[in-house]
């Protein structure tokens, strides 16, 4: 039987005890699933009346008859759970106490996935980080305030805890107090970034808490897992992710907790004597794991970033599968010879689009694909009249436009970026095993850059061949052809993006874009104003910066004096690949591509006449058309 697909990329998955499962995609539209991932039913029109931005949904809960959901600018709805059909809406730019604003505020894009439940009340941070307090049953807004201990974004609520509840926020804390009595007088640091969530272990009377960033000496080295008494006293803590770690639920008995995050990886926990104790490991997911849910029968779901669904059973082993036709564009690099033909690694492998700027109406158009790849291409580079990619999760590969491979190698750990040397003769990867740098025209490994104080994020060629890795601690460092280092410094937040501009290095990351040049110990120039969640990327072009966010932002800043000229935040979803191209008319243009694999087409404008950044059309790149397997190593997780 032919499972029908949910067409737009599933954002979050919800079990729902007695009706299946409810899935939110970044539309904001709500589908329900049984549990062998057929889909029954959809909700139609989303939430709003959508542009082709959405609104993405992360923030769901069950309450009752009634599904409450949150998207990612503070609008609020409610659902009926049986039919899906959307019975109320607070507009996220009116549910607010005014009265606590600034002149002008608007709603913070923010993507919450908390949403508190307790005693007939919703407890839901709005687009303005106030908590809106609503009324279940008739949806009315009973009062609006401020959270206790200041102005921060609420990630998760848990109120399974007898006589106490604890909510989670965005800078590592967990808070445990009462709802019903706003008042939460302990506060417990467990990490420096997301509590994703906090889930109470009924078994052995704790809560258990999952962070990003690790805290003290492990900060953006590892993470994981952290057991807190209910009075606040941190019990044990377990590092065993090298990335976020997103999801934790529990079995119903509660002998067992399901832990996934973005390395991909679904950790099963003995939990029948009170030790952290991971008893199995469930790799080869498509992608990182953003989501994790368990039904009342056991059966474990997980969602991978690009859309994917999985259902397992208690034990790691794969039962169904819930496959998304997924595309993305996670890089754009101008190929040499031409300023408007474009390179795009994507989830097939590689694409090439080039602009056409005849005419009043520029457009992107598809000019070649190269399918065939072992994973999706994290990273395209030209490499003479060749490309390199990485490919998820180990492989870095040379290959011919026609897809014929030269060269390929696999590696021992996550690969995260690529780049080619000036003279094309070199090739290094980053990685979660260090910096691996190979001859560009044979594969042979020339140099292993290790001892590391943390997974190689970024990489980079200066124009003189040294050697660039950025570690996810803010580490940068430049190396010699004996890996010895020849100048570093530290960035204070983790890098995404190393961009060489002569002797300056752009570095997109946490803290927005920064500005370095090589020889110096800090950046000369930062742009992070009004910029949400991570700088994926940039591009600069006419004195003008351009950066696009997690947040689905796009910006434009004045390289010289730093000042904001537009900000858009209205993107189809999460933003990868950027660059600016000038066109055969003279004007500059910038593209953008990401997640559903669409590339937008923006002109570009310093004249003062018109908007500075103008979206002129978008082009979808084809789904992905290959099929893949059941993850193999799911079926027969190690231990």
């Amino acid at each position: 039987m032919e499972i029908p697909e949910i067409p737009e990329r599933i954002t979050r998955i919800v079990s729902l005890p007695g009706r299946g499962l409810l899935a939110c995609d970044v539309r904001g539209g709500l589908h329900r699933l049984d549990h062998d991932l057929t889909l029954r039913r959809s909700s139609g029109l989303p939430a709003v009346a959508q542009d082709p931005a959405g609104c993405p949904v992360y923030g769901v809960a069950l309450a009752g008859d009634w599904i409450i959901t949150r998207d990612k600018t503070g609008t609020i709805c409610r659902w009926h759970a049986d039919t899906l059909r959307l019975t109320d809406r607070l507009d996220a730019r009116t549910t607010a106490d005014h009265s606590l604003l600034l002149e002008g505020e608007q709603p913070s894009p923010t993507m919450l996935r908390g949403i508190g439940v307790w005693n007939g009340k919703a407890y839901v941070d709005n687009g303005y980080f106030q908590v809106v307090v609503l009324d279940v049953e008739t949806f009315a807004v009973e009062r609006i305030v401020p959270w206790p201990h200041g102005y921060d974004m609420l990630e998760w609520f848990c109120t399974d805890a007898p006589g106490v509840h604890a909510v989670a926020d965005r800078h590592g804390c967990v808070h445990l107090g009462s709802l019903e009595e706003w008042s939460f007088p302990t506060t417990v640091r467990i990490d420096t970034s997301n509590v994703h969530r906090v889930v109470y272990d009924a078994r052995h009377h704790r809560f258990w808490a999952i962070g990003d960033a690790g805290i003290g000496d492990t900060r953006n080295v590892s993470n994981g897992v952290v057991t807190i008494g209910l009075d606040g006293t941190i019990d044990q803590r377990m590092h065993f992710a090298r990335n976020d770690v997103e999801g934790l639920v529990f079995s119903p008995d509660f002998t067992t907790a399901y832990i996934g995050g973005f390395d991909g990886e679904l950790l099963l926990f003995d939990n029948t004597t009170p030790e952290l104790t991971v008893r199995k490991r469930v790799t080869g997911f498509s992608h990182q794991i953003i989501d994790v849910t368990i039904d009342e029968e056991g059966r474990v779901y997980t969602l991978t970033q690009d859309g994917e669904i999985t259902a397992l059973s208690p034990e790691g082993e794969v039962l169904h599968r819930l496959d998304h036709t997924r595309q993305c564009v996670w890089d754009l690099r101008p190929l040499p010879g031409g300023a408007t033909t474009v390179l795009a690694a994507t989830d097939d492998g590689t694409a090439v689009v080039r602009l056409d700027a005849r005419g009043e109406h520029a457009r992107l158009d598809l000019v070649e694909e190269y399918h065939g790849a072992p994973g999706f291409a994290r990273r395209a580079e030209p490499c003479g009249d060749d490309r390199v990619a990485i490919f998820w999760p180990d492989t870095v590969r040379r290959f011919h436009p026609d897809g014929t491979t030269v060269w390929e190698e696999r590696l021992p750990g996550i690969v995260h970026t690529v780049s080619v040397s000036p003279d094309h003769s070199r090739v290094l990867v980053a990685c979660n095993a260090g910096g691996y740098e190979f001859d560009a025209a044979t594969g042979r490994q020339l140099l292993h850059i290790d001892g590391l104080p943390a997974s190689a994020w970024a990489s980079a060629y200066l124009p003189d061949g040294r050697r660039v890795l950025g570690c996810r601690t803010g580490r940068l460092a430049a190396y010699d052809e004996t890996g010895r280092v020849s100048w570093e410094t530290e960035l204070d937040s983790y890098p995404k993006r190393l961009l060489v501009d002569g002797d300056q290095l752009r570095v997109t990351g946490g803290g927005g874009v920064k500005e370095l040049v090589v020889g110096e110990d800090k950046p000369r120039r930062q742009f992070v104003e009004l910029l949400d969640n991570t700088a994926e990327n940039c591009a600069l072009i006419d004195g003008t910066l351009c950066v696009v966010t997690y947040g689905m932002q796009i910006a434009a800043y004045d390289h010289d004096s730093g000042e904001l000229l537009a900000l858009h935040e209205d993107l189809p979803d999460f933003p990868k690949g950027m660059t600016a191209l000038r066109g055969d008319d003279g004007r500059a243009y910038v593209v953008v591509g990401g997640r559903g694999g669409y590339l937008r087409l923006y002109r570009l404008d310093r004249s003062g006449e018109g908007p500075v950044l103008t979206v002129l059309r978008d082009l979808w790149l084809p789904r992905s058309s290959g099929t893949r397997p059941f993850p193999a190593a799911a079926g027969a997780a190690r231990p």
